[in-house]
């Protein structure tokens, strides 16, 4: 039996900032509920995009370029945005280093 048979398969997900494709945990998961507001986490219901954890040069990448629109498939408003990237950088999701082993933007340290 060869090795990619016995070997689980982890699923990717996409960073909408930067693009990197990277397993779930690396990412954090902003969902669009049922009801239009947004929220943070992995069980969250509705339609999801995903972003580097803490990264904030990912946030503002997605920002800059409205993945946030396109991947929810809704008009996201800036304030909203706001709430989002408060939430995102201080609740402990973010690392210091991104899917990929590199240090993220803006996190960590002093």
């Amino acid at each position: 039996m060869p090795d990619t048979a016995v070997r689980s398969r982890v699923p990717e997900r996409t960073c909408i900032g930067c693009r990197r494709k990277a397993g779930p945990a690396g990412l954090a998961r902003i969902a669009r509920r049922p009801d239009g507001s947004l929220s943070v986490g992995r069980v969250e219901p509705g339609r999801g995009a995903w972003l580097c954890a803490g990264s904030v040069a990912c946030f503002d990448a997605a920002v800059r370029r409205r993945a946030f629109g396109r991947a929810l498939r809704c008009e996201v408003p800036g304030h909203e945005l706001d709430r989002l990237r408060g939430r995102l950088l201080s609740e402990g999701e973010s690392t210091s280093n991104g899917p990929t082993g590199h240090t993220l933007e803006g996190v960590g340290g002093a």
